[in-house]
């Protein structure tokens, strides 16, 4: 049965026909719960049978049971409005044939008058994307959080493993992998706790300021009320705002959190092209796993498919979370027409988010392996252990030697140590140089 009407109907005609996002959905229709809960306790408007019909219908939209009735996309003017008009006729026409269902009574409730008393578009809309916006985060908490234990994981199989370290793409000194691996832990820790931060400061909703901030025509104890039934339904730690004109005209902190996303994504993307050189040909000293065939020609060789996935996803998450910052500056006098634009962008890189970070997670890290045949062969050959006795030679002397090592074929530690023993350098020195005590953490 079609529950949305005339309104909705325009709507689609105007913008087209989609799906609107049920995480949005059930989040606006707890605003709903909430509100109309206040209203009933400050007023009184319906009578029992009549406020139990509308809680059914609310609690039916919240379950997923009526999401074939909102059929609006995102992306749409109007500010939200076509989003409140469609939730308010579904819920007027579901409450109204419970009614005459359940308690044989014949009334319609009115989309507008009953539904959508004391409220309006620009107070609960964003009040229910806050609310979206807080369960997609927390989501996205959970996939950077696994991301974190799986990059700890692999640390922990492969720690003790001697691998090149290299800067501006050349080779330099000896790094353990799980110091490798710390350049990457870092970054998405901190992503965690900004995160964790970030949930604080989405936290405040406009419910009660009404269409611009002055909270006509609600009364303030609805307003109380409407908070507090908030809370208890969603159960988050929600705070009415103390500045309604501020938070109903400026989304500045969806482009925050838009902000937090796009570093998440840059630090996936770094993330990913240093496994992607590492599993290259050139380098080789990590294996990427097989996990499809690399070419319809080349039958032997293995693309880093998971790498190149997760990075072109941080490309995209990267153009939605900068599409959330310009619409966030489209405010104009009392209100930001582009919020749906902003929630629609949002859920993009929650998405491809959570896509990228279980992709690695999941796929990637778990199968990933050391090559430790070929991290010798590289550290030793490269040369760059000569530099480790930069403290007992001195710079000149190593130079020397570099250039001499080339020539001399050097593949393993054994036959660096021949050749620095040809080459005059004491047997205690050559002892004391090598201890990856001495050289992978300050000495003493």
């Amino acid at each position: 049965m079609k529950y949305y009407s005339h309104e909705t109907e325009k709507a689609a005609a105007n913008f087209g026909i989609g799906l609107t996002d049920p995480v949005l959905i059930k989040s606006y229709a707890k605003v709903k719960h909430a509100s109309l809960s206040a209203v009933q306790k400050c007023e009184k408007r319906f009578s029992a049978d009549e406020f139990s019909s509308l809680t059914e219908a609310i609690l039916e939209i919240e379950s997923g049971m009526m999401d074939d009735s909102f059929i609006l996309a995102l992306e749409q003017g109007g500010a939200g409005t076509s989003i409140n008009m469609n939730i308010n006729e579904v819920i007027a026409s579901r409450a109204s044939e419970i009614l005459l269902q359940k308690y044989n009574t014949e009334k319609t409730f009115h989309y507008i008058d009953d539904i959508n008393r004391f409220q309006s578009t620009n107070d609960t809309f964003p009040t229910a994307v806050t609310i979206a916006v807080l369960e997609k985060l927390t989501n996205m908490e959970s996939k950077v959080i696994s991301f974190q234990h799986a990059l700890k994981d692999f640390e922990n199989k492969y720690h003790d493993v001697l691998l090149t370290g290299r800067t501006e793409l050349q080779n330099a000194l000896p790094v353990f992998l799980s110091q490798i691996t710390a350049s990457w832990t870092g970054p998405i820790e901190r992503d965690r706790w900004r995160i964790h931060k970030l949930k604080e400061r989405l936290r405040t909703v406009p419910l009660g300021g009404t269409a611009i901030g002055t909270s006509f025509p609600a009364t303030r104890d609805y307003i109380f009320e409407a908070e507090k039934y908030l809370r208890e339904y969603t159960g988050l730690n929600l705070s009415r705002s103390q500045n309604f004109s501020d938070d109903i005209s400026n989304h500045d902190k969806f482009a925050e959190c838009a902000s937090v996303i796009k570093i998440t994504a840059q630090n996936v993307y770094r993330i990913c092209t240093d496994i992607s050189l590492y599993t290259s040909s050139l380098c080789g000293e990590m294996i990427h796993p097989e996990l499809q065939f690399g070419s319809t020609i080349m039958a032997a060789k293995t693309n880093p498919v998971i790498c190149e996935y997760a990075s072109g996803l941080a490309i995209d998450i990267e153009f939605e979370c900068d599409k959330v910052s310009r619409y966030s500056e489209l405010s104009v006098f009392q209100l930001n027409a582009y919020l749906p634009f902003i929630y629609s962008s949002l859920s993009n890189a929650f998405e491809k988010s959570s896509n990228a970070l279980t992709a690695l997670s999941e796929k990637l890290l778990p199968k990933l392996e050391i090559n430790r045949e070929r991290t010798g062969e590289n550290l030793y050959s490269s040369g760059i252990m000569l530099n480790l006795f930069l403290p007992y030679t001195g710079y000149d002397r190593i130079k020397e030697l570099y250039h001499k090592a080339k020539k001399a074929k050097i593949i393993n530690r054994d036959s660096l140590i021949d050749f620095l023993k040809k080459e005059g350098i004491d047997e205690t020195i050559i002892n004391e140089a090598l201890n990856p005590n001495n050289f992978t953490t300050a000495r003493k």
